[in-house]
């Protein structure tokens, strides 16, 4: 029996046990485990906010080299339009330095230019994120003559040393016939698979 011993002990002390946040054996989920869950997604879900807020401002304000701020280098932004020198419209895949650096003779040569965020929707997962926005922007090249518009901002953020900023931005206006109301993004289905942080609907 004295020789059989060690060699019991040594898988016992061999042995780790992954145990989760609230002490069970990984695997195992408690209600404590669902809370931290909870808690974790919702802090997710508020920076995302509050860094697509701070965007939209630095948007409105038109200072670019804020706005710029708002991105990590060498992130894009996608839409279709129609660049300049052209006459149809196409998919244009730009650089934000690009964009930042064209930006004053659009939306800066503009009596009024503003932009915020009606709803987000936000998943995310440790340091990446998603989230889908619908916009609305008023602008006028005079201030007499104001257009309103509105339409969707799809994002993908990354954060880094705390700090959330946008990797790429793809976005697209209002189709007609279909428009964009304040219930619009609580219809849109689930991501595949979930596991991410999902804030539904915010009204910011």
């Amino acid at each position: 029996m004295r020789r059989l011993l060690p060699l019991l002990l040594v898988p016992l002390t061999a042995c780790h046990i992954e145990r989760a946040e609230s002490g069970r054996p990984a695997g195992v989920t408690s209600g404590a485990d669902s809370l931290a869950r909870v808690e974790q997604d919702s802090i997710l879900n508020a920076e995302v906010l509050a860094a697509l807020r701070n965007y939209y401002a630095r948007l409105s304000s038109r200072d670019w080299l804020a706005f710029r701020r708002s991105f990590w280098p060498g992130a894009i932004i996608t839409t279709r339009w129609t660049p300049p020198g052209e006459r149809r419209q196409r998919v244009w895949v730009q650089a934000i330095e690009d964009y930042a650096r064209r930006a004053p003779d659009g939306p800066g040569r503009m009596a009024v230019f503003n932009q915020r965020m009606i709803e987000g929707r936000v998943s995310g997962y440790g340091d990446l994120a998603s989230a889908w926005v619908t916009y609305e922007a008023r602008w006028g090249v005079r201030r007499e003559s104001l257009e309103t518009h509105r339409g969707v901002d799809a994002f993908h953020l990354y954060r880094d040393g705390g700090e959330w900023r946008i990797t790429s931005l793809t976005f697209t206006g209002e189709i007609p016939g279909r428009p964009l109301t304040p219930s619009w993004l609580t219809r849109q289905p689930e991501t595949p698979g979930g596991g991410g942080a999902d804030g539904g609907a915010v009204t910011p």
